[in-house]
């Protein structure tokens, strides 16, 4: 099967493995707790969706948990299963498989209890269409009251500071945000795209709280909890929120 628009185009299919990993190293688990608690309340087995380097999967297993990760990076993969290697040296029995494809297109072999999109990996969907295939099919992979968390921002804060540039929105370069990477938005597919750290492109679609619901709607979840961060915060539209987002399969 070929892989999907968002597989293609939104740049994660060939993000250099080594920037990843400096961006993201096996310490950096601020928001573990809250895919404990999902993982705790819920079950196993428990899929990793843009698993990565199995930052959150890795110590999941190491929790005792059943886990798959799936990406669609293979270098992203190769680092995982490397970390993954020298865990079992220790812990020879981790249940843990890593596995590569395109979350829109998933096809796996078992159901889930628990599905998790850490880091705002959600909106690689670049269209509606794929939100649509990708909840679907998941769907199809859970088991009956299972659930899927996941977050990503609130697009009215990040679209803060857009300007008009020869018929273009940008944002003001920030030396402190991705070095000072350009950004760019397009108001009619609602696609945010970046040099990451000036290193790699990438692309985000901003979704909203009532376009999440009316997918759900049509793919068979609805929200169960929502909260303002991961740390799970009240939600209150603030401007430091996310959406963190806790939905029941229905």
């Amino acid at each position: 099967m070929r892989d999907s628009t968002s597989a293609d185009e939104s740049g994660w299919k060939t993000y250099p493995r080594e920037a990843w990993d400096e961006r993201n190293p096996p310490d950096k688990l601020g928001d573990l707790p809250f895919w404990r608690y999902c993982a705790e309340k819920f079950g196993a087995p428990v899929l990793d969706l843009c698993c990565g380097n199995g930052r959150i999967t890795l110590p999941l297993a190491q929790m005792g948990y059943d886990v798959d990760g799936v990406d669609i990076n293979e270098g992203f993969l190769d680092s995982a299963r490397r970390r993954l290697t020298e865990l079992r040296s220790e812990n020879p029995g981790l249940r843990i498989r890593f596995l590569h494809g395109d979350i829109v297109n998933l096809s796996l072999d078992r159901e889930y209890a628990l599905a998790i999109l850490p880091s705002w990996s959600f909106q690689v969907l670049l269209t509606q269409e794929d939100q649509i295939s990708f909840l679907r099919r998941l769907r199809r992979h859970m088991e009956d009251g299972g659930a899927l968390a996941f977050n990503l921002f609130i697009p009215f804060h990040r679209q803060r500071g857009l300007v008009e540039r020869n018929g273009r929105y940008e944002w003001p370069r920030d030396p402190d945000y991705h070095s000072g990477a350009l950004r760019t938005y397009d108001a009619v597919t609602q696609i945010e795209e970046m040099v990451e750290s000036n290193v790699h492109t990438i692309k985000l679609r901003h979704t909203n709280l009532n376009e999440l619901k009316l997918l759900f709607g049509l793919t068979g979840f609805e929200i169960a909890e929502l909260y303002g961060d991961d740390g799970m915060r009240p939600f209150t539209g603030a401007k430091d929120n996310d959406y963190t987002i806790i939905a029941r399969t229905v």
